[in-house]
């Protein structure tokens, strides 16, 4: 299994480690709850660099990203970000992505865990080799995440911070342990990139700086008075159904489109010309599944690949399932066929042979 640059200090702070999609990842520092709401209520720090850090840039490469995602990257300004799909000929979604438009006519594209290599494979299939440059290895991503994040950043930087606006970006001076591992090898910019983003619903940064800085930067923020607490996948997979964002492999695989994940209006720019966009057309004008959120009325935790019922009849299965820590109640999502859609809408999940009472909600749940 792959390890994080940073997979050393989990270890050190006792972390319970599991296997994610061919990663050795924390599960949680102390507990999943406690992880949770510290990002809810003050500020929490994860490890994402098993995620993958694509950066693009040549003449026609912001062109290129547009043709192969469905949302316009060249009419993106420098530092914006935009959340997209890329997907193969039938407007199946081969992964989801956030893309930030960088200076000089480039881009950084963040896949998936797993499915990075598949990413480049299929963007270099289609015409994108001259473009990719993959420096996963090199980069280390920090997700500072939580309504104290601006204060816990402000304790290790030299700089202001920059007033960012959400899914915006800018590089910014940390300080100088930071900046001295600038030196001209990591080719994306000058100085760490922070971005106004996360996977948890919550105000918070994703840092993005050179692996061996990035080590520092994780000691420098657990050092400060107050520090943000450590977060494993535990707590980013609760935090993340709960306003339903969206799982690569679980939620979604090529088997279904931005239309059925219910992401239409996030995640497709209708203007731009995109592979696959004539097969989404067709689909919005035709009954389809959406991926919808189910709360538990009933006491009962849903997981994946638990049946959802209407009566005696199997109509679903959940995907994404967690006890809310905020809500105390179960929720999970699911697809559903067009009868389903409406909040309110009665179904059960059969949860260790008992069916329990849901009702379908349009997430965020909370």
């Amino acid at each position: 299994m792959k390890q994080t640059p940073l997979y050393q200090k989990h270890e050190e702070a006792g972390a319970k480690m599991i296997e994610f999609s061919g990663w050795k990842m924390p599960l949680y520092f102390s507990s999943v709850m406690k992880e949770h709401m510290s990002v809810r209520e003050k500020v929490g720090m994860f490890d994402v660099s098993h995620m993958g850090s694509l950066f693009l840039k040549g003449e026609g490469a912001l062109e290129f990203i547009s043709k192969h995602c469905t949302m316009n990257i060249t009419t993106s300004n420098d530092y914006q970000l935009k959340y997209a799909h890329i997907l193969n000929e039938k407007g199946g979604i081969i992964d989801d992505t956030i893309i930030t438009r960088l200076k000089n006519e480039s881009c950084y594209l963040v896949p998936n865990a797993g499915k990075t290599g598949l990413v480049k494979n299929w963007l270099e299939k289609r015409g994108g080799e001259e473009y990719i440059h993959d420096i996963s290895d090199d980069t280390i991503i920090i997700a500072l995440q939580g309504p104290e994040a601006d204060r816990a950043l402000s304790e290790i930087s030299d700089s202001e911070l920059p007033n960012l606006d959400f899914f915006t970006a800018d590089t910014i001076h940390i300080n100088d342990d930071i900046m001295e591992f600038f030196d001209g090898k990591w080719p994306m910019a000058d100085a760490p990139i922070v971005q106004k983003s996360g996977y948890t619903g919550e105000d918070g940064y994703e840092i993005i700086i050179p692996k061996e800085s990035g080590k520092v930067l994780w000691d420098q923020l657990l050092s400060i008075e107050d520090p943000p607490m450590p977060c494993g996948l535990g707590a980013r997979d609760s935090l993340r159904i709960e306003f339903g964002f969206l799982l690569s492999g679980q939620d979604f695989d090529e088997s279904r489109t931005t239309i059925e994940v219910g992401w239409e209006k996030q995640a497709i720019d209708w203007d731009n010309d995109f592979l696959g966009k004539d097969e989404l057309k067709k689909m919005k004008d035709k009954d389809h599944q959406v991926l919808k959120g189910l709360l538990m009325m009933d006491r009962g935790i849903p997981r994946h690949g638990y049946k959802v019922f209407v009566d005696d009849d199997e109509i679903s299965v959940v995907t994404s399932g967690a006890r809310s820590p905020v809500l105390k109640k179960g929720i999970a999502l699911a697809y559903l066929d067009p009868g389903y859609h409406e909040e309110g809408t009665e179904v059960h999940i059969e949860i260790r042979g008992d069916k329990r009472l849901a009702e379908v909600k349009n997430p965020p749940f909370v």
